[in-house]
C-alpha cells in the first residue's frame, strides 16, 4: 500500500511540475502554436544593455588587504614576502584584473550604457534590481557569485573571463570576447548569440522556529580563517541528545518545524557536510519519495546539469589506470575476453565519464554521497544508490558543526535537527547567453 501511495504522490508531483513549467513559459514567451514557437520567441528576445552592473573579482591582493585592516602597502608587502607568498605576481594579477574591468567599463560607456560597479562585499539586491544585465568579470567563481543572487528569470547574466590565458571560464563568454571587448559588445547588441536558460537549485530549510533566524549566510571567501567559526544551532539539551540517539536507532521524530527558502540559488551544486572534513557527516536522505535512509559519509553533493561538469564530475569520474586494472581482472581471473590495451581502457573511461554530465537546462538533479560508509548489515542501503539522478532530495541533519554550502561560496549552518529540500523549479532558471568560439565577423 505504501508503494502505491508513493507512486501516486510521484505522479501528482510530476503533473504539478509540468503544469508549472507550461504556465511559466506561457507568461514568459508569446503564445504561438507549434513546438518551435518557444525557440523562435526565445531567439527573438533582445539583450537590453542600457544599465549594466559589473561584478568584479576580489583579487588575492584585495583579500589580503581586507584581512589585514589598517596596514600600509609597505607593511603588507613585507608580511606577504616573509610568509613566502609571491608578492610581485599577486600585485601584477591585481593590476591586470583592474585594468580589464576598466576596459569593460569604458567599452560599455562608449555604446551608451550606464555602468555601476560591485564586488563580493558590495553586491546587493538594490543594485541587481537597478540593472538590465549583470556582467561578472573574473572566472567561473565570480560568475557563480553573481548568478546566485539574481532571482528574476528574465534578468541576464553575461560574464567576461578576465584571464582567458589562465582559466577556462566555461560559464563566461568565449576567449575572443575577452580579447576584443568592443567586438563582443557589438555582437551582443546585434543579437549574434543564443539564449540559454540554466537550471538552478532552490533550497528550502526547516527547523524549530527559535533557531530559524540563525540560518544566516556565511561568506567563505571573506573569512580570515580556512574554516568558518563553529555554528551550533542546537543546544546540548535532552531533546537534541534524543534526536541523535534516534538517528542510530532508526526512529523518526515528529515536531512542528518552520521553513524558509534560502536567498541564494545554486547554479553548480549544493554541498552538505561537516565543516571539519575528517569528521563523519551523519545525514538522513530521501530521494524523491523513497524511503528515508541513514548515511555516514564525507558529505552530500547535489548538482545541476551546469555543475555536472564540475565537482560532481571530479567526485565520480574514473581514471584510465583503474579501468585498465578492472579489465585485466575480468580477463585474467574471470576469463572474459577483453581487449586490455591502454587505448581501449581510455575509450571505456571516456564513455563512462561522459555519462556523468547532463544538459544545463535539465529539470533533474544529480546527487553523490561522498565516501559512503556502508557495512553489509548496517546501514541497509535498500533503494539508495551512492550516485543517481532525482527530481528532489530531502536531507535531515544529525551533524554537530555542519554547513550547507551553495556553489562553494556561501555557507549556511546545517546542524542537528535541521532539514532541507533541494529542488529545481523552471521559474528559477538563470538567463544567460551562448556565443560561438569563433569570431562572428
Amino acid at each position: 500500500m505504501s508503494v502505491l501511495n508513493n507512486f501516486t504522490v510521484s505522479i501528482a508531483k510530476g503533473l504539478k511540475r509540468l503544469k508549472q513549467r507550461k504556465e511559466y513559459y506561457d507568461t514568459l514567451l508569446p503564445t504561438r502554436r507549434g513546438s518551435s514557437a518557444r525557440n523562435d520567441a526565445n531567439d527573438a528576445l533582445k539583450l537590453n544593455m542600457d544599465k549594466c552592473l559589473i561584478v568584479s573579482k576580489v583579487t588575492r591582493y584585495e583579500h589580503e588587504k581586507n584581512c589585514h585592516e589598517n596596514i600600509s602597502d609597505e607593511e603588507l608587502e613585507k608580511l606577504l614576502r616573509k610568509r613566502g607568498s609571491d608578492y610581485d605576481a599577486m600585485l601584477l594579477n591585481h593590476r591586470e584584473q583592474k585594468a580589464f574591468e576598466e576596459n569593460i567599463v569604458q567599452s560599455l560607456k562608449s555604446v551608451g550604457a550606464k555602468v555601476e560597479m560591485a564586488s563580493r562585499l558590495t553586491y546587493s539586491d538594490e543594485l541587481i534590481n537597478w540593472c538590465d544585465v549583470v556582467v561578472p568579470c573574473g572566472g567561473d567563481g565570480t560568475f557563480l557569485l553573481a548568478a546566485s543572487r539574481v532571482r528574476d528569470a528574465n534578468k541576464p547574466v553575461v560574464g567576461f573571463n578576465s584571464a582567458p590565458h589562465k582559466s577556462v571560464g566555461r560559464l563566461c563568454l568565449p576567449r575572443w570576447c575577452s580579447n576584443d571587448v568592443k567586438g563582443a559588445l557589438n555582437a551582443l547588441k546585434e543579437g549574434k548569440f543564443r539564449w540559454m536558460r540554466r537550471s538552478r537549485i532552490r533550497t528550502t530549510v526547516s527547523c524549530e522556529q527559535k533557531h530559524l533566524d540563525k540560518i544566516m549566510p556565511v561568506d567563505l571567501h571573506t573569512l580570515n580563517f580556512c574554516r568558518y567559526p563553529p555554528v551550533s544551532t542546537y543546544d546540548d539539551t535532552p531533546e537534541s541528545t534524543e534526536a541523535r540517539n534516534n538517528f542510530n536507532s532508526g526512529t523518526e521524530t515528529s515536531s512542528t518545524l518552520s521553513t524558509k527558502v534560502l536567498p541564494f540559488l545554486a547554479l553548480n551544486e549544493v554541498f552538505i557536510g561537516e565543516s571539519v572534513t575528517s569528521r563523519v557527516s551523519l545525514l538522513r536522505l530521501q530521494i524523491d519519495n523513497g524511503k528515508w535512509t541513514h548515511t555516514k559519509s564525507s558529505g552530500l553533493c547535489v548538482t545541476t546539469g551546469t555543475g555536472s561538469t564540475s565537482w560532481h564530475f571530479s567526485i565520480n569520474c574514473l581514471r584510465t589506470h583503474s579501468v585498465l586494472e578492472l579489465m585485466k581482472i575480468l580477463s585474467e581471473e574471470y576469463g572474459v575476453k577483453l581487449d586490455t590495451s591502454l587505448e581501449t581502457a581510455r575509450e571505456v573511461t571516456e564513455r563512462y565519464n561522459q555519462k556523468l554530465m547532463f544538459a544545463p537546462d535539465s529539470e533533474q538533479l544529480a546527487y553523490s554521497v561522498r565516501e559512503y560508509i556502508a557495512f553489509e548489515e548496517w546501514p541497509a542501503p535498500r533503494g539508495l544508490r551512492v550516485r543517481d539522478k532525482a527530481s528532489s532530495v530531502q536531507v535531515k541533519s544529525h551533524c554537530t558543526d555542519a554547513g550547507l554550502v551553495v556553489d562553494g561560496s556561501v555557507s549556511f549552518p546545517f546542524n542537528d535537527g535541521t532539514e532541507a529540500i533541494l529542488e529545481i523549479h523552471p521559474e528559477d532558471a538563470l538567463m544567460t547567453v551562448q556565443m560561438d568560439d569563433r569570431l562572428p565577423y
